[in-house]
């Protein structure tokens, strides 16, 4: 795929030096953009307070229920549908996983790692993308 796509985020050094900007072909330009909503907390951007990934409303515990899943997994899909153009999702799953962490001998604490696999296709071409993984980590 050519590098049709800015990298996020642009690097300032290259802006203020009038460099060209790092380009992305069209998957890691959309894997890019799903990490940076996953990282958004809802109303953390100002220009659109429908913006941002719900997983950040969830506590620690109700992150392995399976109403919160199904529900973060329809958020996701939605933000697919509605903010991302350039793809059609397929599959979202969601993956939770429990990992007692000890650090330096303190008392151990668990930590949560969800993982979100996204399936999606590109809406031109109906080319199906590599399977894209992400991980929120939640500590107890």
């Amino acid at each position: 795929m050519p590098a049709d796509y800015y990298d996020l985020p642009p690097s300032f050094g290259a802006l203020t030096k009038r460099q060209p900007l790092d380009k992305l072909p069209l998957d890691e330009s959309v894997a890019q953009t799903i990490a940076l909503y996953l990282a958004t907390r809802p109303s953390e951007y100002h220009y659109d307070p429908t913006y941002g990934c719900i997983i950040h409303n969830y506590e620690f515990q109700e992150l392995n229920e399976t109403p919160s899943k199904d529900q973060l997994k329809r958020s996701i899909e939605d933000y697919l549908r509605k903010f991302d153009k350039r793809i059609e999702p397929e599959r979202v799953t969601i993956e939770v996983t429990d990992v007692e962490e000890k650090i330096d001998g303190r008392n151990p604490r668990i930590c949560r790692y969800v993982q979100i696999i996204v399936r999606c296709r590109l809406t031109q071409t109906r080319e199906m993308l590599p399977e894209m993984k992400f991980r929120v980590v939640r500590y107890s």
